[in-house]
């Protein structure tokens, strides 16, 4: 395990705050591999993960880890095709950005929060049957995204009763929901046109 969540600069969330989880994940990566006399640390970037604002990315090279997808030209599509063809069951798998994304930069990161979104994901997950959502922190309001697709899913059955109730439960008093730009990367701040609430529910 590592211990990124007792770093200062990694807590203060700056725009930068990736490159103090990976610098402390690579750390540790490269001295796990020396103690086994690894040759090598690899990660899955691949090339189109090069054309993002990426500060993990530097984290990677001061440590010297490998990148093979990205070095053999492999981009998402072609490793998501590749994959297919191999029989490999997680081919579309969802992209799966650390939960600290979901916290606006300039926000402190707690333990506390962490553990709201990572509950909160959960439960939209278990009720609506959506594998590609997002639950953003903002303080006591919790801003779901998902795909524009599986909008629909929301005002059918009661299920954003059930999803209010259960998020509440986690101490948000607001629930949003909005449709997610699959091209997004990173944190985003409520209220960007592609997060404006469809259904705001808000404590009576």
């Amino acid at each position: 395990t590592t211990d990124e969540v007792h770093s200062a600069s990694y807590k203060a969330n700056p725009s930068n705050r990736c490159y103090y989880c990976k610098d402390t994940l690579y750390r540790e990566l490269r001295r796990q591999a020396d103690k086994s006399s690894f040759e090598a640390v690899l990660d899955g970037t691949q090339l189109d993960d090069l054309g993002d604002s990426r500060p993990g990315l530097l984290a990677a090279r001061e440590a010297g880890v490998r990148s093979p997808l990205a070095e053999a030209g492999f981009s998402k599509k072609e490793v998501r095709e590749t994959a297919r063809l191999l029989g490999l069951d997680v081919w579309d798998k969802p992209a799966m950005p650390c939960l600290s994304s979901r916290i606006p930069h300039g926000e402190e990161i707690t333990v506390q929060k962490l553990s709201q979104v990572g509950e909160a994901e959960s439960i939209v997950k278990r009720l609506s049957g959506a594998r590609d959502i997002r639950v953003r922190h903002h303080g006591t309001v919790a801003a779901i995204e998902i795909p524009q697709e599986e909008l629909t899913l929301f005002h059918q059955n009661g299920l954003m009763n059930q999803v209010e109730k259960e998020l509440r439960r986690l101490g948000f008093t607001t629930v949003t929901i909005g449709p997610r730009n699959p091209n997004k990367v990173g944190t985003i701040g409520l209220g960007q046109d592609h997060s404006l609430p469809i259904i705001n529910t808000s404590n009576h």
